[in-house]
């Protein structure tokens, strides 16, 4: 049942929905195993990266109950390049205790699911709506674009009182009949066509029924505070070479980035420190290596959340310090280094060895 009030508008999007709407796996069929996969794997990340990425998890995580018996580094290693890797952390988590507390099957409404790890009130929303018909808005950047629109919703949407506001709208718009595909169009429609620049308003199929447009507003909605200016880290790492054999470092469980990953020893250059010296006081600092540079392999430039990461790459000799494997350190054949689980920085350093 279709609220009254917002049935032109819901039915106008559910139309457009199903003569547009990107045919994506995920909305091939209604398991929710394979929902809450893409819908955690599309927090903070675009659809066309996701696409190989959710095929490749399902061959190898089929099921939930694969994944909830799947060891953490396997799970690591099936993420890497996705980033943010606390969600393949808290995926795997959650899948465990769905076994364990709910017979192997997932929770249907939107407050159980909360309940899991890693599953916050967007996934929850969008979960329950998608693979179990429940009838609750899903609320992320896209939609709060549109609705802000479609509203004419002025003030900054992510304070009260404009965020009850959306709330409120998003909650009386959702059908009885069919949320899942309402909240999916919302979000399509964002994502395609109400854009954050340029929206093209003309192929829009709310324009009749959106303020913004007809007050000349949707070039400036929604009032978003300004992004912070990414801050410049210089970064140095040390690929320490030795009799074949490179050091590789296995960060702990509760390190603030990429925990339990492998990696090159690494850290921040000092203000003027040329590379090659921080190269080598890195090496021994981090992971207590007496190395010689030797040659540049290049730079690598990244971000993480603010920062904006410079890291140039050195070659070192091995001259003194641990040669046997321990916890934190291990030397590996460069043909190994695909094994192990390591952050996407990392991956194309050892790429540039092979």
């Amino acid at each position: 049942m279709t609220r009254r009030g917002s049935a032109p508008l819901v039915g106008a999007l559910l139309r457009w929905y199903e003569e547009v709407g990107r045919d994506l796996p995920w909305r091939r069929h209604r398991e929710p195993y394979a929902i809450w996969v893409s819908e955690v794997m599309l927090q903070q990340t675009q659809v066309r990266t996701v696409l190989p990425y959710f095929e490749r998890w399902l061959r190898r995580f089929p099921t939930l109950s694969a994944l909830a018996a799947a060891d953490e580094d396997a799970v690591l290693h099936a993420w890497e390049g996705l980033g943010y890797y606390s969600r393949a952390r808290n995926l795997r988590r959650a899948a465990r205790t769905v076994v364990e507390e709910h017979g192997g099957e997932l929770p249907r409404t939107a407050a159980a699911l909360r309940a899991l790890p890693g599953i916050g009130e967007y996934s929850a929303a969008a979960i329950a709506s998608i693979a179990f018909d429940e009838p609750v808005p899903v609320i992320d950047g896209n939609v709060v674009r549109v609705l802000s629109r479609v509203y004419a919703l002025r003030g900054d949407p992510t304070r009260a009182p404009v965020k009850h506001e959306l709330r409120e709208r998003a909650r009386r718009l959702v059908p009885e009949e069919r949320p899942g595909d309402f909240n999916q169009a919302l979000m399509e429609l964002g994502a395609t066509v109400c854009v954050p620049e340029r929206p093209r308003c003309g192929t829009c199929p709310l324009t009749r029924h959106c303020r913004a447009q007809a007050e000349g507003l949707a070039a400036v909605l929604p009032e978003l505070p300004p992004r912070p200016s990414p801050q410049a880290v210089a970064m140095a790492a040390a690929v320490v070479v030795r009799r074949g054999r490179v050091a590789v470092m296995r960060l702990p469980k509760n390190a603030p980035r990429w925990p339990s990953m492998w990696v090159f020893p690494n850290g921040e250059l000092a203000p003027g420190e040329p590379v090659e010296r921080g190269a080598e006081r890195i090496a021994r600092d981090v992971a207590g290596l007496a190395v010689r540079a030797e040659t540049q392999l290049g730079v690598l430039k990244h971000s993480v959340t603010r920062f904006r990461i410079h890291l140039a790459v050195t070659r070192c000799k091995h001259e003194s310090g641990p040669t046997r494997a321990q916890p934190e350190l291990a030397w590996r054949r460069i043909d190994e280094l695909g094994a192990l689980a390591m952050p996407a920085a990392h991956r194309r350093i050892a790429g540039w060895l092979g």
